[in-house]
Parts: C-alpha cells; sequence; structure tokens
C-alpha cells in the first residue's frame, strides 16, 4: 500500500518515514480512514512561529492521521509544550460527534498515570475544532516495530505490562479507548509506554464496517465486536492488546489482507496462526495468553487488564535471565482495593533492549534494510583535533570544525562521545590511537585534517579529510576526502556525521537528525567571527584571563550583528555573560541582564535547541543560586542530549548540600571527560569537603597526572597534608616547587602562620606587588593580613594601622558592592582588629544573612569561618566554640585554607586564646 506524501503528493513505500521526494515525515500507513465516502475537505495548516488561538506557538508539525493534523506547540500561557491537534473540518461539521467528543473528554482528563498521555482541552478557534494533549517526545511503537521487525520476548512482555497498568487505570474509571494501536502508544526518552488518545474513537463511532456508513478506526488492530459495529468495552481494548503483543513478539500482524475491509472480516471469523510458529522464543504460556487476549468471543478473553496483569507477570518471572526485567515491584491496587499486584520496572536486560529500540526513527543511509538490533554497551567515540593544513592563522577555524563535529556527534543516542576539553590534550600528540583509546576509554577515534583556501572575501575551497578508526585493533573503518566550497562547509560536518552514524550501526530520532543537519547560520562571515570567538573564550578561566573573555564578548556581537538569527552566537555571549557575573569578574545586575537577553533571543530563535536550554539553566544557577529551577531545566535536557555532562548537576548538588551525590554524579561526568583536570579537582574538593583525605588525594593526584601544572590541584594536595595531619613539612615541600601566584601567595601565607614564622609571612607581605586579589567567591587584602599577623604577634599599634588602611579600603567596597558577602566579612574583621566590637560582629552576621549555608552548603560556612575569627578576636570565646562546632559537624569547601579540622585548630596561633577553654579542648580531642 503506497502512501501519498501530504506535501508534494508522491507515493512512497508503506515502509517509508519520509518522502522520497520532499523528505517530509509521512503518516504511518495504519492511519486509515475507512469510509465509503471521499474526504475532500482539505486540513488547515499551520506552518512553524505560527500563533494558533492567539496562545499556541507553532514548533513543529508531528503528522497527520485519520483525524487530522497534530503539531507541536508552545502554549505561551503555561509555558510548556504541548501537543495540538485539528480535526478534520468533515468530522467537526457533525455537531453531535463535537459534543460527544466534549463529553469523552471530560472523562479522558480524569485518567492520572505514567503510562497515559494526559487529554487536555477540545475547543474552537476560527471555526477550527482543536485538542490539546500532553506532547511526549519519542517514538511511537508502530515506528519501533517497523525498525527492528520483532522485539525480544522480554521487552515485549514488559511493553505489554506498561500499556495493560494504563489500561487498567481508565478502565477503573470507566473509560475505553476503543482504538487501541501501536501508532497510539509513544515511547518516551526513557523507554516508558504512554497510550495516547483516549476517548477520540468513541466519539466517531458509527454501527460498523459492513454498514457502509463512515468510521475511523485501524482495522487491523479491531476487535470482532467493533467490527460488527457492536459495543466496545474495556474486553475490546484487551483484545487489541493481544494484538499489539502478537506483533512485538512475532514481528508479524496476525491478519493481513489487500483491503482494510478484508483485514477486518478476518477478526470476525479467522484464527491467528500460533505466534510460537512464528518466534520459537515465545513460551506456550505466553502464547496461549496472546491468543486468549484474541479470542473472538468477549466472554473468553481476559475479562479486565487486572487479570491480564496477573498472567504477564508469572510469565515474566519465568523467563531467561538473559529476558529477565525485574523481581521488584511495587503494589497494584485495583478498583476495590483488595487485590495487589506488581508492577514492572524496566533495568539491565531490558532497559538495554528498549533503550536501543526507542532510539529507532530514521536508519541512516547505505543499508538495504533495518536489521533487529540486540542490547551493547554504549560505543564511545573521541573527535581529536582536526589538523590544521592552513596557514597558522588559520588554527582556529580546525579547531572550530572539531567543536562542531564533537557538538553534532554528541546528539546521537547510543553514542558516548568524549568531551572536547578531553579531546583537546591530544592536539599534535606522538601517542598512538591506541594509546589515546586507552587513556579515553574510547572504542572509536574520528580525526582528519582541514585546510581552507580562502579568497579575500572570507570564501574559496574548504578540503576536510576525516577519517573513523576502531581503537582495539586500529583498524580505519572509513575514510573520505571533501572538496568543496566554504558554504559547504555545514553541509561538510552534516555528512561527517552521518557516516560516522553509519559505520557504528547507529539509529537516530527525529530531533536528533535535525541536530545533525542543522545549519548554524548562512553568513560564513558571521561563522567565522563566531569561531574566532570559541578560540578566545577557550583561552579564558579567571580574573586574569578577563581580556580574552571580552574579546570572545565582541567577537559574537559581531556575528549576531551579521546575522540577527545567528542562535549559537546568543548561546555562547549568555554563558560567556553569566561566567563573567560567577566568577566574580564583574558581579553588576548589568552583566547578569545581559545574560538573560541573550539566552532569551536564542530561545526566541529556536525554542527547542537544547544549548538554549543548558545556557538558561547556567543563568538560573550561575546568577541566583536556583537550584530548583536550573536542575529542571537541566534534567528534561538531559532526556534529549543523553551525553550532556552532568557536571553542571553534580556542582549544584554539592551547594544543595548531596556531599556524595555530587561526588557520584561528578564520577559519570569524568567518564565523558577523562582528560579533564579540572574535573578530576573538582570530585577531589567535594571529598575534601567530606573530610574523606585519602579520596580527595587520590583524584588530586589524578588531575595531576592529567596536567602536572594543574595549580589547584596542587593546592588540593598541600590542604590535605595540613587538614589530615597537620604536615606543614609536606606541604612546605610541595608549595616550593609551585610558580608564584596569587593563590600560592595566600598558602604561602597561610602556612607561614601555622608554622608561627611570623617574620618570614611579613617578608612575604612586603614583596607582594599587589595590595588585593579577588576570584570568584575568595577576597584577599594585604592589610587586613598584615593586621592577622600583628595580631598573632600581639604587636596591637602595627595591627591598629594595618587594620584602618584595610577598613577604608573595604568600607568603600560595600558601598558600591552592599550585597556582596566576602567584603562584609573582611569589614567585619577589620573592625574587630580596631576593636570595634558591635560593628565588627555586625558585619560578620551580615555576610552570612547575605550568604546562609541554606543557599549555598560547600560556601556558606566559610562565612561561619570568619564570623568564629571575628568572636575570638573581640573575647567572645563562647560564640567563637559554637561556630567551630558547628562548622566540625557539617562538610563544607570552596576555599581549604578555611576548612576546619582537628590538625588545623591544634596548629593555627588565631585560636591560642581559646586554648584553655574545656570546650576548645574537646574540641581538639575529637578524631
Amino acid at each position: 500500500m503506497a502512501i501519498n506524501c501530504p506535501k508534494c503528493h508522491t507515493d512512497n513505500p508503506e515502509t517509508s518515514r519520509f518522502c522520497s521526494n520532499c523528505a517530509t515525515p509521512l503518516p504511518l500507513s495504519e492511519e486509515i480512514v475507512l469510509s465509503t465516502l471521499t474526504f475532500q475537505k482539505p486540513i488547515k495548516k499551520l506552518s512553524r512561529g505560527a500563533i494558533f488561538a492567539k496562545r499556541y506557538e507553532v514548533i513543529e508539525e508531528l503528522g497527520e492521521g485519520g483525524m487530522g493534523r497534530v503539531y507541536r506547540v508552545l502554549d505561551n500561557k503555561i509555558n510548556e509544550e504541548v501537543a495540538l491537534k485539528l480535526i478534520r473540518p468533515e468530522i467537526a461539521a457533525d455537531k453531535r460527534t463535537i459534543d460527544r467528543f466534549s463529553n469523552e473528554l471530560k472523562m479522558a482528563r480524569k485518567i492520572s498515570h505514567k503510562n497515559v498521555c494526559r487529554m487536555y482541552h477540545l475547543s474552537e478557534e476560527s471555526g477550527t475544532h482543536y485538542i490539546t494533549m500532553e506532547y511526549v517526545p519519542g517514538e511511537n511503537l508502530k515506528s519501533m516495530i517497523k525498525m527492528t521487525k520483532q522485539l525480544s520476548v522480554g521487552s515485549s512482555i514488559s511493553m505489554a505490562t506498561q500499556i495493560c497498568e494504563g489500561l487498567a487505570e481508565a478502565h477503573r474509571i470507566g473509560v475505553v479507548h476503543r482504538d487501541l494501536k501501536p501508532g497510539n502508544i509513544m515511547i518516551d526518552r526513557e523507554g516508558h509506554a504512554r497510550i495516547m488518545d483516549f476517548g477520540i474513537a468513541r466519539s466517531l463511532e458509527a454501527k460498523g464496517i459492513t454498514t457502509g456508513e463512515v468510521i475511523i478506526g485501524t482495522p487491523e488492530y479491531m476487535s470482532p465486536e467493533q467490527v460488527e459495529g457492536k459495543k466496545a468495552d474495556q474486553r475490546s481494548d484487551i483484545y487489541s492488546l493481544g494484538v499489539i503483543l502478537y506483533e512485538m513478539s512475532t514481528g508479524r500482524l496476525p491478519f493481513e489482507g489487500d483491503t482494510s475491509l478484508s483485514i477486518a472480516l478476518k477478526h470476525k471469523a479467522e484464527i491467528p496462526q500460533d505466534p510460537r510458529d512464528l518466534n520459537a522464543e515465545i513460551s506456550e504460556d505466553l502464547s496461549h495468553l496472546i491468543l486468549k487476549c484474541m479470542e473472538k468471543d468477549k466472554g473468553k478473553r481476559y475479562q479486565n487488564a487486572e487479570e491480564l496483569f496477573t498472567d504477564l507477570n508469572k510469565i515474566e518471572k519465568g523467563i531467561s535471565t538473559t529476558e529477565e526485567i525485574s523481581p521488584a515491584r511495587r503494589p497494584f491496587i485495583t478498583k476495590e482495593g483488595k487485590k495487589k499486584y506488581w508492577m514492572p520496572l524496566m533495568i539491565i536486560a531490558a532497559l538495554l533492549v528498549l533503550a536501543v529500540a526507542v532510539r529507532i526513527g530514521i536508519q541512516f543511509i547505505g543499508k538495504e534494510g533495518p536489521t533487529p538490533l540486540t542490547p551493547s554497551k554504549t560505543k564511545m567515540l573521541v573527535v581529536l583535533p582536526f589538523e590544521n593544513l592552513g596557514p597558522p592563522e588559520d588554527e582556529y577555524f580546525a579547531d572550530g570544525i572539531t567543536e562542531e563535529m564533537t557538538s553534532r556527534l554528541s546528539a546521537l543516542h547510543g553514542l558516548g562521545v568524549i568531551s572536547r576539553t578531553s579531546a583537546i590534550k591530544y592536539k599534535k600528540t606522538n601517542k598512538t590511537i591506541r594509546k589515546i583509546g586507552d587513556e579515553l576509554g574510547a572504542d572509536y577515534v574520528l580525526e582528519g585534517a582541514v585546510r581552507w583556501d580562502r579568497t579575500p572575501d572570507i570564501r574559496g575551497r574548504v578540503r576536510v579529510t576525516p577519517q573513523l578508526i576502531r581503537v582495539a585493533d586500529d583498524t580505519h573503518l572509513w575514510s573520505e576526502r571533501y572538496d568543496r566550497v566554504i558554504e559547504d562547509i555545514f553541509s561538510v560536518q552534516s555528512e561527517i556525521a552521518e557516516q560516522v552514524a553509519k559505520q557504528l550501526d547507529l539509529t537516530v530520532l527525529e530531533p536528533e537528525r535535525r541536530a545533525l543537519y542543522a545549519k548554524p547560520t548562512d553568513n560564513l562571515e558571521a561563522y567565522d567571527y563566531y569561531l574566532r570567538g570559541l578560540e578566545h573564550e577557550g583561552k579564558g578561566w579567571t580574573f586574569s584571563d578577563a581580556q580574552e573573555f571580552e574579546s570572545a564578548i565582541q567577537l559574537y556581537e559581531k556575528a549576531a550583528e551579521l546575522d540577527p538569527e545567528f542562535t549559537l552566537a546568543y548561546v555562547r555571549l549568555s554563558l560567556i555573560h553569566s561566567r563573567l557575573y560567577f566568577f566574580g569578574i564583574d558581579q553588576t545586575e548589568e552583566r547578569l541582564s545581559k545574560s538573560r537577553a541573550a539566552v532569551d533571543r536564542a530561545l526566541e530563535l529556536q525554542p527547542d535547541l537544547p544549548d538554549a536550554h543548558l545556557a538558561l539553566a547556567v543563568y538560573y544557577y550561575r546568577g541566583f543560586l536556583d537550584y530548583e529551577r536550573a536542575t529542571e531545566i537541566f534534567e528534561s535536557l538531559q532526556k534529549a542530549r543523553p551525553n550532556i555532562s552532568p557536571s553542571l548537576l553534580g556542582y549544584i548538588q554539592r551547594r544543595q548540600g548531596k556531599w556524595e551525590q555530587s561526588a557520584e554524579t561528578l564520577k559519570g561526568a569524568f567518564k565523558l571527560n577523562p582528560r579533564e583536570s579540572q574535573l578530576a579537582y573538582e570530585i577531589g574538593l567535594s571529598y575534601l569537603g567530606m573530610r574523606k583525605y585519602e579520596e580527595a588525594k587520590e583524584w588530586y593526584n589524578r588531575a595531576l597526572s592529567i596536567d602536572p601544572d594543574h595549580l589547584t590541584s596542587q593546592l588540593g594536595k598541600i590542604g590535605t597534608y595540613v587538614l589530615s595531619e597537620g604536615n606543614t613539612k609536606k606541604a612546605r615541600d610541595l608549595l616550593e616547587t609551585l610558580p608564584q601566584h596569587p593563590l600560592t601567595d595566600y598558602m604561602w601565607f597561610t602556612l607561614g602562620k601555622l608554622e608561627r614564622d611570623y617574620q618570614g609571612v611579613l617578608d612575604r607581605l612586603g614583596s607582594l606587588s599587589y595590595d588585593s586579589f579577588e576570584e570568584q567567591n575568595f577576597y584577599f587584602n594585604k592589610n587586613l593580613a598584615y593586621a592577622s599577623v600583628y595580631h598573632a604577634m600581639k604587636d596591637f599599634s602595627s595591627r591598629k594601622i594595618h587594620a584602618e588602611k584595610a577598613s577604608i579600603m573595604l568600607e568603600r567596597a560595600v558601598r558600591e558592592h552592599s550585597g556582596d558577602p566576602r567584603y562584609h566579612t573582611a569589614l567585619g574583621l577589620a573592625y574587630a582588629y580596631l576593636g570595634r566590637r558591635n560593628q565588627a560582629i555586625q558585619e560578620g552576621n551580615r555576610a552570612i544573612s547575605l550568604y546562609p549555608v541554606t543557599k549555598d552548603a560547600a560556601l556558606g560556612p566559610v562565612y561561619v569561618f570568619n564570623l568564629a575569627r571575628i568572636y575570638v578576636v573581640v573575647d567572645e570565646y563562647e560564640k567563637a566554640i559554637d561556630q567551630l562546632e558547628y562548622l566540625l559537624s557539617v562538610p563544607y569547601t570552596e576555599f581549604l585554607w578555611q576548612i576546619v579540622s582537628v590538625p588545623s585548630l591544634q596548629l593555627d596561633p588565631q585560636w591560642d586564646t581559646l586554648r584553655d577553654h574545656p570546650r576548645f579542648q574537646g574540641l581538639l580531642g575529637q578524631k
């Protein structure tokens, strides 16, 4: 049966998903209108970006069936995506049908279950009737079956069980589906079955197919009583589920024919072939279950979904371990609340099977036909930096191509892509492919070379020569030479990604296909500015790199100026502005508003772009520490981009005080970033905060094995020596090997005080070329440091001189940045050294109120630590010990020299006045 393209009207084979002429998505062949009439009225068609009913913004058309066209839309009233179905005019013209629709939907809306897609509203706009319902991203079960031909027995049972659960809930409240079929069952990103379109079929019922009247339905799945036009009840749904289970487990429908009428009549009169004849793996019990569902006499079928569920559950427990789903189930309460059944949880084997199956949408070119997929571990790929064969000044272009290839391939399900930050470590390396693969945990390597023979007008030709290599045996699986005009650079990237997917036997869903073929801009000059911006941004990290960030911003802004619809340029602008704010380079409202404006523009241009949603999550995290909003956006994004590094989630969990969970999440991120020294450091930092010093040192050492010059990891190791052992000699020996830097200066200052080498500390302070240093949440003031040393030396006159100088600078900083806790806590210490007790305590508490532990479990305790220092200086010993007791009871981190441990308390001279206090001695007695 040919499928006619709704756009260009080309006939396509029944198995086609997309038109062979114009690539328009085709309706599934099962979505048939059975009728003796010919529908003449066209269905209203909406274009992308159109606003329907002054509320729904069209994102994309999802397909067309017997009811009408279905769109994915953004409901601007509630700011959520929903599905919008426009009802065919000839159907909506019958007022009785619309009235039935309305009544049925009132019932269907009451169904609230994880395996049922929610129905929302039936409305009318300018004569067009439409239904809104929950939007479920994923693939329908029919597409899965078409691609895999046949699901495994375990997967078929798991899927049927989930459908059964959804039906049971609907039947419990009196709703029967009446048109259950694979095309009405969506499989979401997590592999869960979701039944759609409850309440629609009954509204369209007529007297039966044999009467010559109009009926909308799907003959392949109709129960005999529906064929005859008799009343359908819950047993009709069970019949349809039996047909679906038959098709899933055998790869074939029980009845086929040349016409819809002939198929429907077979359901009424013929006995289906035993499914065991088509699949030897089907057990006798499962075959009996399927055929019992499909009994002609509905009195001989399962009488309710709970009954069917029980038998499915028994069969599931008997399948082999390779097919086993899970023995763990939760109670399933019936309408009476007396019976209990256990629901399936999809893990291990079935999850692997389903995860692969769910991801099936479009098979890349080069195959005669789809082949059954079997579970396997995720294939890991690294895109090594493409070699620049052009002049040195074109290095950024080759790096940009590498970045783009990594991004495109990261959108594919079933493929783990090592991060760009790890891959860049191998730029111009002499290491073998096998060595690189071993270090990164990669199964495949994509490498290549780029040469841009440009003309003065930024055009010319580009040559890209990629090659895909299997690490295990160093086999070159594929290589190619692309010699194109520069305008074709995006097509080249897409073709390379397509070939990689083909060679690795990957399949993609439609959203992933769009990501592979995305063209970020039509303006080559804008793209050139964008790539240059990436180059400068990649060089930036801290305060000392602020100029690199500003240069990147200027280049991104120029790209956006040349192409106002260049979405990725706005994404990068948002990320870099929020970074400047978060890391303390420019913590102004203006900077934060620039980040928001840029991400809003990106989302306006492409509401479904994952990169834009990531930028929004980062904005909420960096700008407001809004963990809930950032997590919600990020977790939703993970469903669309499973390859995205979960590092952001790990940082959020740490600030929420979920320390163990944070460490595990960050370790998961490290698998995708195995050469990212900063990520290894962050894991070590989490363990340091938990006072798990050996684990912390292990991760610091791992970071240093990747990057021997990683400064914060070196300082982290120094901190573990002091905090765990009180060993200042080990700390000093390592510190002596490090270069001069404000952070190492501060470590020398800290170590000198712990060793009570006050003159040595004063000498180092005198050699500093700066009066203050700040980075993200850290602030160092040289005069305040002098005051603390003189306080330890009991030189109170010198202490006062430097404290006064510090207070003048800090009072100005507080006036200019009244909401910054760094300046308040430092000013509190300055006032304490000046003997201004009340003001000192007030400023210390002000810092805590601005940045409480409830806001940030990792950093908030640092301000408690500084309040303890203030209390000690102003002789409030009990209150100081209160703070120290608290600090010893909680994990925290960020500044290792402000973490409290028993060894550090024993060494630090700032606590000397507490040493005779019984409570303090009790603290020192803790392990």
